[in-house]
């Protein structure tokens, strides 16, 4: 069996969530400390085309995010949404994914990105729905989006 790189992000994610899950149990996290401490989401690498992260650099300033989300991650916005859950409990929602700043702030639904503008960010991160759940304790059906405010934009 080769691995492949959504193997490798199912074993990182089954990983995170285990620490995740003995912290709390442990009485050394409570839902949402990582937020509380003024700490920031942690970076996601990946090396494929379809790249989790989209830089200021490569952002169209004159466009709205809810375009630029469309555009690289067309199955977040439209299509068959992804399936099974890898035994992680769901919190549902109506909205198709949820958006967030990188303190891990709920901000909304897609509705959201149609009033913000490329250039107000530095960064947008895409996370799956199971990341999502493991690091913020929501689970929409195709994930999350995280901004990276430029300073001053919000």
């Amino acid at each position: 069996m080769r691995p492949t790189l959504q193997s490798f992000a199912r074993a990182v994610l089954a990983t995170s969530t285990l620490s995740a899950l003995a912290a709390c149990a442990s009485g050394g996290l409570s839902s949402g400390a990582l937020f509380e401490q003024g700490t920031t989401l942690p970076k996601l690498v990946t090396t494929s085309r379809d790249s989790y992260v989209i830089a200021a650099a490569s952002l169209p300033r004159d466009q709205r995010l809810t375009d630029v989300v469309s555009q690289r991650w067309p199955q977040m916005v439209r299509g068959e949404l992804p399936r099974g859950d890898f035994g992680l409990v769901p919190t549902q929602s109506l909205d198709r994914f949820g958006v967030y700043d990188s303190r891990g702030a709920f901000l909304g639904g897609p509705d959201y990105l149609v009033s913000v503008r490329a250039d107000d960010v530095i960064e947008i991160r895409r996370l799956t729905a199971g990341e999502e759940s493991a690091l913020l304790g929501r689970r929409h059906p195709a994930g999350a989006i995280i901004l990276q405010w430029r300073y001053n934009a919000r």
